[in-house]
């Protein structure tokens, strides 16, 4: 008897296991939203990846291109990539 509960008790974990594995490896992330509750435009800061308001954003020209930072930091931390 003892051993049909440990037997369950190791299917019923390895089958946790699997499962918490499973969402981890195939659930993606929700997309950004493409604009606030507030109808602004989202942009992405190239060099963190962050998604904020334009209105929020440092915004500077590299290369001809507009580009929008979250902070000063990212900002120069962009430019001295180049």
């Amino acid at each position: 008897m003892t051993r049909l509960l440990l037997f369950a008790l190791f299917f019923y974990l390895g089958y946790r296991l699997l499962a918490l594995v499973g969402r981890v490896l195939f659930t993606r992330p929700a997309p950004p939203p493409a604009h606030t509750r507030e109808g602004e435009e989202m942009v992405r800061d190239p060099q963190c990846g962050t998604f904020l308001p334009r209105s929020d954003a440092v915004a500077a020209m590299v290369a001809g291109e507009d580009h929008y930072f979250c902070s000063s930091a990212c900002r120069d931390a962009y430019r001295g990539k180049g």
